[in-house]
């Protein structure tokens, strides 16, 4: 059982950064889930698909522990809606993960040939905004350490920005990866076609809930 109470009187945001933590181990391996998925080695695929899972579980239990626990009179200056909040958004990109990986080992989809490198290239683009949300997650500790110091809130602001930035990039992406999809859709089945822009959408989903962690950073920041 984890002591939530004993962690925030430790630090006030060790609970978030750990559960971002196990957040970031769900959606890790993915880039490595699509490439087995593209050579068709569904013994892999699967084993990765446990893996997401079993990340995506220690998030739940890290998320439930502080929603039931979270003390009432922590660290005044963090509105604790804003931060339970903030916990929903980022167990949203495990929960994302889990569910990208669960409908592609169940259906095990291929795509053509001439769009699997640009899924690759989307998916590393993901992920890379989630990085960029755990490092909002552990720099935001400094904040609270600081005491809202400028100098930290400034280096915050503009990590926040980094991230809103990579976000848009990755919605360019998907974009362009809906656009090729069309062109060859006369190639694939046509309910593949209908899973996989479900598939790209939850992709974009784990960069987007990335850059609404940062929004409720910066919420946060304002409110004080």
């Amino acid at each position: 059982m984890i002591n939530i109470s004993s962690m925030f009187a430790k630090s006030p945001f060790k609970p978030l950064r750990d559960h971002m933590d196990k957040v970031i181990e769900s959606i890790a391996p993915l880039k490595e889930f699509f490439e087995a998925l593209h050579e068709q080695n569904y013994a892999k695929v699967e084993e990765i698909q446990q893996q997401i899972s079993v990340a995506e579980e220690a998030a739940d239990t890290i998320k439930n522990e502080v929603r039931n626990h979270l003390p009432r009179n922590i660290f005044m200056p963090i509105n604790r809606r804003d931060l339970l909040e903030m916990l929903d958004m980022q167990d949203t990109i495990a929960d994302v993960a889990q569910d990208i990986a669960n409908l592609l080992n169940l259906r095990r989809m291929c795509l053509p040939e001439e769009l699997c490198q640009d899924v690759i290239q989307f998916v590393e683009k993901a992920q890379s905004v989630c990085y960029l949300a755990q490092g909002l997650s552990r720099e935001f500790g400094d904040v609270l350490e600081s005491g809202f110091g400028r100098h930290e809130i400034k280096k915050l602001m503009e990590m926040i920005e980094q991230v809103s930035i990579a976000e848009t990039e990755a919605d360019d992406l998907e974009d362009e990866l809906v656009r090729k999809m069309f062109e060859v859709e006369d190639k694939m089945k046509p309910v593949d076609v209908v899973f996989w822009y479900e598939v790209f959408e939850w992709i974009g989903d784990l960069a987007d809930y990335s850059k609404k962690t940062g929004s409720r950073l910066r919420l946060m920041i304002a409110h004080n």
